[in-house]
């Protein structure tokens, strides 16, 4: 039996291995870029080609409306162009609103909405019938003072109160 005592090509090794997997990688993207050809095509032959006729028909229907009736779509818009909304009612004319529900519980203006913020009431003769009742001139106010609960007074060394001192038995 003959041994063979030569030392194996590392280097022939390293290069077969790198073709190996560059080939792999390139025979990947290959594959997949068949792949992605082939389900696109199969895609359009299925959904592209197909024409919508339900869909096509609700559109017609619908521009038949708007430009069909007493008075087509584009006529009105440029009446209202024309003439405003002079004989519109006062219930649907745009005003500001007078609703304080967004604002009470924001957390940058708790409590009551001041005054400045809410709009002036339609009319000067009628009152909102939802708008909140004035509060009298004092309410909410705070005691002030070095005694009234809810102030601090400084201690008189400055800093944290002491401690009470501890009993000894």
């Amino acid at each position: 039996m003959a041994i063979d005592k030569s030392e194996p090509k590392v280097g022939l090794i390293f290069r077969i291995g790198l073709l190996v997997v560059a080939l792999l990688i390139g025979i990947r993207a290959l594959l997949n870029s068949y792949f992605d050809q082939i389900a696109s095509a199969e895609e359009s032959r299925k959904i592209g080609q197909i024409v919508p006729q339900p869909l096509i028909n609700l559109r017609a229907d619908e521009e038949q409306r708007l430009t069909g009736g007493p008075m087509p779509v584009d006529q009105a818009m440029q009446a209202i162009v024309t003439r405003g909304r002079m004989a519109a009612s006062p219930d649907i004319m745009p005003s500001a609103s007078r609703d304080l529900g967004p604002m009470q519980g924001w957390s940058k203006l708790p409590g009551v909405v001041p005054p400045a913020m809410m709009a002036p009431p339609a009319d000067s003769a009628s009152a909102d019938g939802g708008a909140p009742a004035a509060a009298p001139a004092d309410a909410g106010a705070r005691p002030t003072g070095p005694g009234a609960p809810g102030t601090r007074t400084p201690s008189p060394a400055g800093g944290a109160p002491k401690k009470p001192a501890k009993k000894q038995p």
